[in-house]
């Protein structure tokens, strides 16, 4: 019996304590903790993220099975974009409440103006004894971005349902975190064309419409043996660079362009697209996957001139490239593409029989 009165007294003791420090809490805070709960501790369970904003821009993106991210369900996502994404996710935190006096203001700049982030993840229904069991997708997160504080050392956020907007800021970053919610499509894709090994690659067609006479195809065997075919005459080519043609081969392993085009106002797409490509170069993987992009000229912004002083018509730092089957307009570098852009001249052995591309 006394052990009974023992055990019902500490368990008073532990109520009166709990009640005390829960009452000492909500005194010392205007807010609710939940509400200023933006921060997603474990990325690694994030599912999927919604981004959408008013003018009807709508982002999601998807982690697959294999790990892979894809945006809107058909391109592939950028994976250094999204790495540092999910750490703004985990990283981000309350900085302080909107000072009463002006949450009114910005709780209607957040309704005209905000993304709507919604995160999900995947989370088990039972945890129990340090075991989980019966995983399903679950909503776990949905707040709304806003803009820059003035001082653009912070952002405005308010957690859905609740009645105070906070200030939110990621350590470490001199700014504000607003720009890495985007809804624009591009922010997110993978910038990547090729990506080829040289053992996932069966061939590769060049085409110079310039300089027919240069266009070729570049066979690999499956003795690894790497065959040259010039297109003009469809005749194997004897007396190439075999190194040259391995390095040319190897090339296709990390090929990005700079930046999309689509929606450049001032740029005519269709203007480009009907003009004579630059290069056009077709790459065929060991399954049978085919990838094809059309290089154009760019015309020069500034003056370059050449060995003889004559001024180059066209853009010697980027030209522009169509990719995804004619689906999109990007801008490349010549110091990504150069290795990919050779003559057939190129690979010859005796240097009187050199064709250099002017």
């Amino acid at each position: 019996m006394k052990n009974k009165r023992i055990l019902i007294l500490v368990i008073i003791i532990l109520l009166a304590v709990v009640a005390i420090w829960l009452a000492y809490d909500r005194s010392n805070s205007t807010f609710s903790k939940n509400e200023g709960d933006f921060a997603v501790e474990d990325t690694a369970r994030i599912t999927r993220i919604l981004l959408a904003d008013k003018r009807n821009n709508i982002v999601v993106l998807e982690r697959k099975e294999d790990g892979k991210w894809v945006v809107n369900e058909e391109y592939p996502a950028s994976k250094p974009i999204l790495d540092m994404f999910l750490q703004t996710l985990k990283n981000i935190r309350v900085k302080e409440p909107v000072p009463l006096s002006q949450q009114k203001h910005i709780i209607s700049l957040l309704a005209a103006n905000a993304v709507k982030v919604e995160i999900y993840q995947y989370l088990p229904r039972i945890r129990l004894f340090g075991k989980e069991a019966w995983f399903r997708e679950k909503r776990t997160r949905v707040y709304y971005v806003g803009d820059a504080t003035p001082d653009l050392r912070g952002s405005y956020m308010l957690k859905e349902g609740a009645d105070i907007p906070f200030i939110v800021d990621l350590p470490g970053l001199r700014g504000f975190v607003s720009p890495r919610y985007s809804t624009r499509l591009e922010d997110w894709r993978d910038h990547t064309i090729f990506h080829h090994r040289l053992a996932n690659i069966h061939e590769v067609t060049v085409e110079i419409p310039e300089m027919p006479d240069q266009s070729y195809k570049v066979i690999r065997h499956d003795d690894n043996r790497l065959e040259v075919i010039s297109l003009v005459t469809q005749q194997t080519v004897s007396g190439y660079d075999t190194l040259k043609v391995l390095a040319f081969m190897n090339s296709f392993n990390n090929i990005k362009f700079e930046s999309f085009l689509n929606k450049v106002e001032d740029l005519n797409i269709d203007s480009i697209r009907s003009s004579q490509p630059f290069f056009v170069i077709t790459l065929k993987d060991n399954s049978g996957e085919t990838i094809k992009v059309r290089t154009f000229h760019k015309k020069a912004e500034r003056e370059v001139r050449d060995e003889n002083g004559e001024l180059f018509p066209w853009d010697v730092d980027r030209l522009y490239v169509e990719i995804n089957d004619g689906k999109d307009i990007v801008l490349a570098q010549f110091f990504t593409f150069d290795k990919i852009l050779r003559p057939l001249g190129y690979f010859y052995i005796k240097p009187s029989e050199a064709y250099k591309l002017q």
